[in-house]
Formats: structure tokens, sequence, C-alpha cells
């Protein structure tokens, strides 16, 4: 049995990122890292590229995210954004929010496209 902390977790700075936070769960040896990230209220993690495939999943609160387009996207618990390898990204909270971040190669993602997207 295993428990997440956020006492295990580390502020993130980098990017000029204020109010967030980042929980490692798990990485494996082909390269796949798991962490949960948490945004208080006002946070943000800056512009960035992105390290590989990466799937921003929020659980609790809402947000927005930013893809390469610089088109700013609401996202909320239960969606799920997706950025290419060495895509510029970036993503915040007014209000708060907990996401599981999973990076990887070849990531197949299985859930369902968003209206937006799907058209």
């Amino acid at each position: 049995m295993y428990r997440m902390d956020w006492a295990d977790g580390r502020v993130i700075t980098a990017f000029d990122s204020k109010a967030a936070m980042i929980a490692p769960i798990l990485r494996n040896t082909a390269g796949c890292h798991v962490a949960f990230i948490k945004l208080d209220v006002g946070g943000h993690v800056g512009l960035h590229p992105a390290v590989g495939e990466q799937l921003f999943f929020v659980l609790e609160g809402e947000g927005w995210v930013e893809g390469g387009d610089g088109k700013r996207v609401v996202i909320k618990a239960g969606e799920a954004a997706f950025w290419q390898d060495g895509e510029n990204h970036q993503s915040g909270s007014d209000h708060g929010l907990i996401a599981l971040v999973i990076e990887g190669e070849d990531l197949v993602v299985r859930m369902s496209l968003t209206a937006d997207e799907a058209e």
C-alpha cells in the first residue's frame, strides 16, 4: 500500500511558474513518468516544451491549458489535454486544480474527444 503526500512533492519554479507543486508517483525504465500536479488559487506552470508526449488529466477543480497554437482552453475535472513531444504548453487555474500527468513515448489515449475537438 502506498500513500501520496504533498510533503513529498516539490514546488515548481521553472518557467516563471507560481503556486504550483509536483509530486512524483512512478517512473519506469522505458521513460514513462507519472506525477500529480497541484495548482493553488492563481497558480500556473509557465510556457515550456513537452519532454515526450504528455497527458494532463484534471482530477479536481478547473483551470486552463494552452498548447502550441497559443489558444487557451478551459479544462475541468474529468477532462484531459494531450501535448506532443516538444510542443510548447502551459496550464493554470484561478480557483485551483489537481491533475495527473503522464509523460512518455508512444502514449495511446483511449479517452473520448470533446465535442470541440471531434469536429
